[in-house]
């Protein structure tokens, strides 16, 4: 297994993990359940390390790929960017959460408005996740762009020149 191998199986996980964490918090919230509260907030704890692997995982699965394949250097970079944003966004929500559950170890009421943040920031970052995926996929499945109106080629492998 490579960092490729590794990048594309740990960076499914924030994008779908958020949209389910997302309704959990909501279902939580419904229902009153403490905990579901706090098992998603577990949940999203496991989620931010997933994400740290996939996103130290991307640059040398970029190393990789770019020496076998031609790729758009704009469309790494602004990947690199959303997702270095998405990850640091996570890791703010995350003390949210920690304080929370540190909050509950200690007998505390977690306040309305602390869930409400937890909740809306967990749908900000599903969306920025997917965002940022989109943009990842753009990497190496160009027909995925939306400004594309006549058909496209697929990302063709470098050859290595024979010679004889």
């Amino acid at each position: 297994m490579n960092a490729a191998h590794l990048h594309l199986m740990t960076v499914h996980v924030p994008v779908v993990g958020c949209w389910g964490l997302f309704i959990l918090f909501l279902l939580s919230a419904h229902f009153r359940d403490e905990r579901l509260f706090k098992i998603s907030c577990w949940l999203l704890l496991s989620v931010l390390l997933l994400a740290t692997v996939a996103y130290f995982s991307g640059p040398p699965a970029y190393e990789l790929l770019g020496d076998q394949y031609q790729l758009d250097q704009e469309t790494v970079e602004f990947h690199a960017v959303l997702a270095r944003s998405c990850l640091l966004a996570m890791v703010v929500l995350s003390m949210v959460v920690g304080n929370a559950l540190i909050q509950g170890f200690q007998g505390e009421n977690v306040p309305r408005w602390q869930r409400t943040v937890i909740i809306v920031g967990t749908l900000a970052l599903a969306g920025f996740w997917s965002v940022a995926a989109h943009w990842g996929g753009r990497i190496r499945h160009p027909e995925i762009k939306f400004e594309a109106t006549a058909p496209v080629e697929a990302v063709k492998p470098i050859l290595e020149s024979v010679d004889g």
